[in-house]
């Protein structure tokens, strides 16, 4: 490896395995993006990495409904882990170490949050939008009829 040093950037040149080029090429393409983007993102899914396990958290792998498949508990585990993943869309989620049980219940709340703030947006409509509404035009009516009626008796 050797480094230069050229408007305060360092130029870095790496040997590397085909096998390793070829993993950065698809992985560019799979980002739309370059080479340079995809070591900068590994670069700082390890850095994201330490330093949850320098705060006494863990790395977790879940699937989309947030269940757990994996939990890193060793930083070298990782890239085998991202290697062997398959074709299933993966999430990293960083957070203290929780069970299963722990992760569904969290999952649950947030779902019934989610409910609670529905009713309400759909108690404001009908409060708002119905009954403030209706109690407008009926009070329009009231007063133009009374006017009406004012006007024909005199």
């Amino acid at each position: 490896m050797s480094i230069q040093r050229q408007n305060k950037r360092i130029q870095i040149n790496l040997d590397l395995s085909p096998e390793l080029y070829e993993t950065i090429i698809n992985l560019a393409s799979e980002i739309d993006g370059d080479n340079a983007e995809v070591l900068l993102k590994a670069l700082s899914l390890l850095e994201v990495t330490v330093e949850a396990k320098q705060k006494g958290k863990h790395l977790w792998i879940v699937d989309e409904n947030q269940n757990l498949e994996t939990e890193i508990t060793d930083i070298k585990d990782l890239s085998k882990i991202i290697t062997s993943k398959g074709n299933k869309p993966l999430v990293l989620s960083i957070g203290n170490s929780q069970s299963q049980e722990d992760i569904e219940l969290e999952r649950h709340l947030k779902e019934l949050k989610f409910k609670q703030e529905l009713r309400k947006d759909w108690i404001i409509f009908i409060v708002r939008d119905v009954v403030f509404f209706s109690a407008a035009v009926l009070f329009i009516f009231a007063v133009s009829g009374s006017s009406l009626f004012m006007q024909i008796y005199r």
